[in-house]
C-alpha cells in the first residue's frame, strides 16, 4: 500500500512508466484505499465531471478510480457510513461515475458499510417530481445491488424514485379523433404529429375512472412505427375503443416519455421517516428483491403504470412511531403482470392495496396486525389487509395473518357502483389471533381456511363444499323455522318468484338467515322478485349473527303477512347454500359419500299453515286432493306431517299428481275424529336422472 492518499495525488510526480497506483485511503489513512489507473479514459473532462474519483498529478497525468470486481465502493466517493454524515451525495456520485466509465452500468457501486445516512436530493442537484427522493433511478440503469446496506434519514420525503418527469418534460399529445377497438393507429389533434418520430415510446391513456384523475383502465406502452401527418402508427393494438366526447378529463391522449426497463434493485433497507420506500411510475420488466422499509408511511413499494413487476422477499415494518403507517405496505395502480413472492408486513394499515385496474398475484404473503394508536389500542376495522378497488384484480395463494383479531380481511368497494374490485384466496389462508376477526369474506376463499382463535384450531375445507337447498311454498300467515347443516356459509343465493312483494310490510316480510341460537339478519329486502340474488357471506355475519355460533345448525326463518293472498298462488322463495365444514387433513369424503348425503336431491316442501281436515267417521277412509302447483306426477313424496301429529288417524297412501298430491287417510278407531285446523306439510323432491 502506498503511503499517500487520494487527496495527495495532486502533490505527487508520478513517472510515466507507472500506470496503476495504490493509495492508502481517500482523505484519511486506511479509509477507502483504492487503486487508480492512468489510461485513455482518465481525462480532464472526466475529472471535471467526477472530481471525487479523478485526480491530476503534479506532472500533469490524470488518474481515475479503478473498479474492483466491476464495482466502485461508495466510500471511495466519500461516503462515511457512520449514520451521522449525509452520504447521499457520495452515493449518487459513485453511481454516476460507475455509469460514466461503464463499470457494469449502474451496478458499479459497492456498499461496504452497514448503515448510511441518506437525505433527500436538493433541487440544486436534480429536479424531482413530487416530494424530493433520496435517490433517483437513471433511465439506463441495470442493477442496483446495495449489499444489504440500510439508508437512514432524519428528514421526510421519498425513497428511491423513478418518474420520467425527473428526466425531462413529459409531452402530452391529445387525440383528435375517436379510437376503434383493435386499431393500431391514432390521430392526434391538429399539428401534434411533429412531436413524434418512429422509435419513440409513448403511453396511451384512454378513458378515465371516476376518481383520482387521471387514472384509467385502458393504458399501455407502445412504440411509434410510423408518423403520417397527425396519424400515428403503433406496434400494438388498442383493446378498447374510445369516443372522445365520453371523456371529460385529460385521459384521451398519448404521452411521450422515457420508460424504465430491465432494472433490478436488491438488498436494501430504507429507514424513515419517509413517505414511501421505492416509487415507480412507468416501468417495464422490473425486479425488486430483498428490499425492506422501516418506519415509512405509504409503503415499501408504490407502483403506477408498470408492466412486468416482480417483487420478491420484500417487507415493511411500521413498528416505530415517528412515522406511522398511513397506507398499505405495497400499493399498485394501473399495473399488470405484477407478482409478489413472500411479501411481509407488520404494524401497517394493510398488506396490499390495488386500484385502478391493477392486476396483482401474491404468493406466500405474511401480515402481522400489530398497528396501534397513540393509546396503544388496536386500530380494528381501520386495518384492511387486502384492498382491491376500482376494478383491480388480486389473486392470493398461501397467506398468513397474525396479531390482533380485529381487522377487515378484504375490501373490494370504493362506494362507486360497477367499480368493485376482485380478490380470491387459494391454497391455505391461515389466521392466528387471540380473538375472532371482525369479518372474513368466505365467498372469496377456494382452498383451506386454517383458523387458530384463542389457541383453538379449526380447519375448514372450501375445496369441497356441502350443498344445501330449501324451497318455501309461500302461504298466508307463515312463521316457519327450518334448520340446515352446520359449518361456515361459504356461498348463498336467493330467489323469489316474480309475483311476490318483499320487505317490511310486504307479502314476504321476513327471511332471516341465522343459527340455532341467533336469528341472524333479515334478508327479505335483499331479495328481488324474479331474479337470482347472490347474498354476501361474511363469517360472523350472514349465517350466524356471532362468530360464537359458526358451527351450530344453520337456521332459516320465513315469515309472510296474514291475508296476503298467497294460499292459492304459485309463489315460493328458494335459498341455495354451500357450506364449508370442519375438515381433518387426513380424511377425504368419497363422491359416493357426498351423494348419499342427499346433496344431489331437490328438496321441496308444500306447507298449508292452517289446514282443516274433514271429520272422518269411525272405521272410514277419505281421499283429499291438496293443490301443489310445482308438483309433478313423476315426483317423490318424502314425508307428510301434521303439526301435533295425526291424532289417531293413519296415512294409507300419498300419491303425487300434476299440480297436487292425493292423500288417503283412515280412521281405525271406533269414534269419529274431527281434529282442529293445524299446519300440514308435504316434503317431496323431483326425479333425478342417473345416480
Amino acid at each position: 500500500m502506498a503511503d499517500f492518499l487520494f487527496t495527495d495525488i495532486a502533490l505527487q510526480n508520478i513517472r510515466s512508466g507507472t500506470d496503476i497506483i495504490q493509495t492508502s485511503g481517500r482523505d484519511t489513512l486506511g479509509i477507502a484505499p483504492s487503486r487508480y489507473v492512468s489510461d485513455s479514459l482518465a481525462t480532464a473532462s472526466l475529472m471535471a465531471a467526477h472530481p471525487r474519483f479523478v485526480a491530476r498529478s503534479s506532472n500533469g497525468r490524470y488518474w481515475r478510480a479503478l473498479p474492483e470486481g466491476g464495482r466502485i465502493p461508495v466510500e471511495v466517493g466519500g461516503a462515511k457510513g457512520n449514520g451521522m454524515v449525509d452520504d447521499g451525495p457520495a452515493i449518487r456520485a459513485t453511481l454516476a461515475y460507475a455509469a460514466a466509465i461503464g463499470a457494469r452500468g449502474a451496478r458499479g457501486a459497492r456498499f461496504e458499510s452497514a448503515h448510511y445516512r441518506v437525505e433527500y436530493i436538493p433541487p440544486s442537484e436534480a429536479i424531482a417530481q413530487g416530494t424530493p427522493p433520496i435517490q433517483m433511478v437513471a433511465a439506463n440503469a441495470l442493477v442496483q445491488d446495495h449489499s444489504g446496506a440500510s439508508f437512514t434519514r432524519q428528514n421526510g420525503g421519498r425513497g428511491i424514485v423513478y418518474h420520467p418527469e425527473n428526466l425531462g418534460p413529459i409531452i402530452d399529445l391529445p387525440l383528435g379523433q375517436d379510437v376503434t377497438a383493435g386499431s393500431r393507429s391514432v390521430t392526434l389533434a391538429s399539428g401534434l404529429g411533429t412531436q413524434l418520430a418512429p422509435g419513440d415510446t409513448v403511453l396511451w391513456q384512454l378513458g378515465e375512472l371516476p376518481y383520482d384523475l387521471p387514472e384509467t383502465l385502458n393504458w399501455s406502452f407502445a412504440t411509434v412505427v410510423s408518423v403520417t401527418g397527425d396519424q400515428i402508427g403503433l406496434d400494438r393494438p388498442i383493446p378498447e375503443g374510445l369516443t372522445l366526447a365520453s371523456v371529460s378529463g385529460t385521459c384521451k391522449r398519448l404521452r411521450k416519455l422515457p420508460v424504465l426497463r430491465d432494472w433490478a434493485l436488491r438488498n436494501l433497507v430504507i429507514e424513515g421517516p419517509a413517505e414511501d420506500g421505492v416509487s415507480l411510475y412507468c416501468a417495464e420488466r422490473v425486479r425488486i428483491e430483498n428490499v425492506g422499509g422501516r418506519n415509512i408511511g405509504a409503503g415499501t413499494i408504490v407502483a403506477q403504470y408498470c408492466d412486468g413487476l416482480t417483487i420478491e422477499d420484500c417487507w415493511q415494518d411500521g413498528c416505530l412511531t415517528t412515522q406511522p403507517s398511513f397506507g398499505a405496505a405495497f400499493s399498485f395502480a394501473e399495473t399488470r403482470n405484477t407478482v409478489l413472492l413472500r411479501p411481509r408486513a407488520r404494524a401497517t394499515l394493510g398488506l396490499i392495496k390495488a386500484e385502478a385496474g391493477a392486476h396483482v398475484t401474491v404468493i406466500g404473503g405474511m401480515f402481522e396486525n400489530t398497528m396501534t394508536d397513540s393509546q396503544g389500542q388496536s386500530l380494528g376495522v381501520g386495518v384492511v389487509v387486502i384492498n382491491a378497488q376500482g376494478r383491480a384484480s388480486l389473486t392470493l395463494h398461501d397467506l398468513t395473518i397474525t396479531g390482533f383479531g380485529g381487522y377487515r380481511l378484504m375490501e373490494v368497494s370504493n362506494g362507486l357502483a360497477h367499480y368493485d374490485g376482485f380478490a380470491q384466496f387459494s391454497g391455505t389462508l391461515r389466521l392466528i389471533h387471540p380473538t375472532a376477526p371482525y369479518s372474513i369474506p368466505l365467498k372469496a376463499i377456494t382452498g383451506l381456511l386454517d383458523l387458530t382463535i384463542g389457541g383453538v384450531r379449526e380447519v375448514y375445507n372450501f375445496e369441497r363444499l356441502r350443498h344445501w337447498r330449501k324451497r318455501f311454498v309461500l302461504r298466508d300467515g307463515e312463521y316457519r323455522y327450518v334448520y340446515g347443516p352446520a359449518g361456515l356459509l361459504a356461498r348463498a343465493r336467493g330467489y323469489v318468484t316474480p309475483g311476490v312483494t318483499v320487505g317490511t310490510g310486504s307479502q314476504l316480510h321476513a327471511f332471516y338467515l341465522g343459527r340455532k341460537d341467533a336469528n341472524g339478519a333479515n334478508y327479505a329486502d335483499a331479495l328481488q322478485p324474479g331474479k337470482d340474488i347472490t347474498i354476501r357471506t361474511y363469517a360472523g355475519d350472514v349465517g350466524g349473527a356471532q362468530w360464537l355460533f359458526r358451527n351450530q345448525p344453520f337456521q332459516v326463518l320465513c315469515a309472510t303477512a296474514a291475508n296476503a293472498g298467497l294460499n292459492a298462488a304459485n309463489e315460493f322463495v328458494e335459498l341455495e347454500c354451500w357450506f364449508a365444514e370442519q375438515s381433518e387433513l387426513d380424511v377425504t369424503l368419497s363422491e359416493d359419500a357426498v351423494r348419499s348425503a342427499g346433496v344431489e336431491q331437490d328438496p321441496l316442501e308444500a306447507v298449508f299453515p292452517a289446514y282443516d281436515l274433514p271429520a272422518i267417521a269411525a272405521g272410514a277412509t277419505i281421499s283429499v286432493i291438496l293443490p301443489i302447483p310445482d308438483m309433478l306426477a313423476s315426483d317423490f313424496i318424502d314425508s307428510v306431517r301434521f303439526l301435533g301429529g295425526f291424532a289417531g288417524l293413519e296415512l294409507r297412501s300419498a300419491e303425487p299428481q300434476a299440480g297436487g298430491a292425493r292423500l288417503v287417510i283412515a280412521n281405525p278407531t271406533g269414534t269419529t275424529i274431527d281434529r282442529s285446523a293445524t299446519e300440514l306439510g308435504i316434503a317431496f323432491h323431483h326425479e333425478v336422472a342417473g345416480k
